[in-house]
């Protein structure tokens, strides 16, 4: 069932799954040859039962390791499950003797849940929410080394020495319990974490826009319901910047859509080198993109507008941009505002520079009050084109 749920979950962009689906089935195969181990072969009852079952743990803690983005030690890992297997055969064969055995079972899989566990530990700065998928990892590894590990004192301290892992004895069964739920347990834990990455995968890819990198609308449009609710709280001022590219249709038509996303992801890489890390850029549309800008007012954040217009330009005139403006329109948060309201003066404004000439920041009416698009030209505006201020 967890081989099954593992591969329900199969994906190559986490790293350390194809390990622990491994993991799980030599899992199966282990248990069904331990299952039949009266019945089969010596070779395949001792030797190739626990030597698939070490492989299987090997396998599992590669997995987590890679999980984690750690050096995996896969060879390593490798060369443990040949050693396991040979001391195996030298106590069948050479050394009979199934306390032997059975000890170094049980230390080499004690050895890799402190492994797995280990690795945990020291990746805690790695660690998200929720926690308890990691604390029922650490438990497992936990209840997987002690059981182990009891196991090897109860064999060689014990007053009657098991003859095999199979005989009807409350600590051979406990013991064998212990050690058959313990691989899948860790393999399930595996699983979760895959799980919180791909959700995380899931959310990257909705929350950002395929191409450029920067946050999509929907993300944008949830940032700015977050700011405006701490403006709001705080009293301090909240800026809005809707940006178009001017001209950017006829780089498309003339020079192909590759070009047209080249100079898209130009444009955003110079935007944010222009505009501050605390700072929220997003695409809304094809070639239109708008700007969060906390504790700014609208000097500031016009301010801000001129220098990413200036910057767009002369990119434009070098040629990483040819022939490109942008026009941007600036709006503030206001007592009473909503998100809609402020980019509704945001999107007034960016309509009379786009009118005017383009290639100029507008900013919204004096007052901050809403108006239409078709009273934008009874709307006193600050319109600016290189440098120049008019009324």
């Amino acid at each position: 069932m967890t081989f099954l749920v593992l591969l329900g979950v199969s994906t190559n962009r986490i790293d350390g799954m194809r390990q622990i689906r491994l993991a799980a089935l030599l899992g199966i195969v282990g248990n069904i040859l331990y299952a039949f181990g009266r019945e089969l072969p010596p070779l395949l009852a001792y030797e190739a039962a626990n030597a698939v079952y070490a492989a299987a743990s090997a396998s599992l803690f590669v997995g987590y390791r890679l999980l984690f983005k750690r050096r995996a030690y896969a060879r390593a890992a490798a060369v443990s499950v040949l050693v396991f297997t040979a001391l195996i055969a030298i106590f069948h064969y050479w050394f009979d003797s199934f306390v032997a055995r059975s000890s170094v079972v049980s230390l080499y899989h004690a050895a890799v849940g402190a492994g797995i566990a280990l690795t945990l530990i020291r990746c805690r700065s790695q660690w998200d929410r929720p926690f308890y998928v990691k604390r029922f990892i650490l438990f497992v590894c936990s209840m997987k080394v002690l059981g182990h590990v009891t196991r090897v004192a109860w064999q060689l301290l014990g007053p009657a020495q098991p003859t095999s892992l199979l005989q009807p004895s409350p600590g051979a069964i406990f013991f064998l319990s212990v050690a058959t739920v313990g691989l899948p347990a860790l393999a399930f834990g595996g699983m979760l974490l895959a799980h919180r990455r791909i959700v995380e995968f899931a959310q990257e890819a909705a929350d950002h826009d395929y191409l450029t990198g920067v946050l999509s609308r929907r993300a944008f449009s949830k940032i700015g319901e977050r700011e405006l609710g701490r403006a709001a709280r705080t009293g301090r001022p909240l800026a809005l910047l809707l940006i178009d590219l001017d001209h950017f249709k006829p780089i498309n038509d003339n020079y192909g859509h590759d070009a047209g996303d080249r100079a898209l992801v130009a444009f955003t890489l110079n935007a944010e080198k222009v505009l501050r890390g605390m700072d929220f850029l997003g695409r809304i549309g094809g070639d239109e993109f708008a700007v969060w800008m906390p504790e700014t007012d609208l000097a500031a954040a016009t301010v801000a507008a001129h220098r990413l217009r200036r910057r767009v330009a002369a990119l434009g005139r070098t040629g990483a941009l040819p022939g490109v403006t942008l026009s941007i329109g600036v709006s503030v948060l206001h007592d009473g505002d909503s998100l809609e309201s402020v980019m509704k003066r945001a999107d007034v404004a960016l309509y009379e520079a786009k009118r005017n000439g383009r290639d100029q920041v507008v900013t919204e009416p004096e007052g901050g009050q809403p108006a239409g698009i078709g009273e934008c030209a009874t709307l006193q505006m600050t319109r600016t084109k290189t440098g120049s201020t008019a009324t």
